[in-house]
């Protein structure tokens, strides 16, 4: 389907990723991460890896994109340190995700920022998820569309339109 081949695109241009916050917020071990997708799978979405293979980041079962440790990878869990608020009925690359749905745990955030942070949802009891402000997400390495398997990508996504 068209979806399909536009969501292989955009996991394809994000092979290698870099991600953080531009402003002093997350803690330093989740600041300025650089992501390389692997050959896994969970959740029917590829896997991508932190360098030095700590953090994982893996579509959740509630169908968001989470970044955790490698056993609540494995399972699909939604427990983690980040996740992006968005869920998504289509498999996303990270790239793809609004950059300003990013939310981290305490542990994830400088403990000075994060008693003050805005929180997710406006609900009665004070969400444990801080609202990640300025995150940026750079591609790195990924396919440009002059790589015969981009090109044919996009030949059969025009073909679609």
């Amino acid at each position: 389907t068209r979806r399909a081949l536009e969501t292989a695109v955009a996991q394809a241009r994000a092979l290698v990723f870099e991600m953080g916050s531009t402003t002093p917020f997350l803690a330093e071990k989740f600041q300025d991460l650089r992501w390389v997708i692997t050959d896994r799978v969970v959740n029917g979405s590829p896997v991508w890896a932190a360098v030095g293979g700590e953090l994982f980041m893996y579509r959740d079962s509630n169908t968001r994109m989470m970044a955790s440790v490698e056993s609540d990878c494995a399972e699909g869990s939604d427990f983690g340190f980040m996740y992006n608020a968005e869920c998504t009925a289509d498999i996303a690359a990270p790239t793809e995700l609004p950059s300003d749905q990013w939310v981290s745990f305490s542990s994830a955030t400088l403990a000075s920022h994060y008693a003050s942070a805005r929180r997710l949802g406006d609900t009665p009891t004070r969400s444990v998820w801080a609202c990640v402000p300025e995150m940026r997400i750079t591609a790195v390495h990924g396919l440009d569309n002059g790589e015969p398997a981009m090109a044919a990508a996009l030949r059969q996504l025009a073909a679609l339109a």
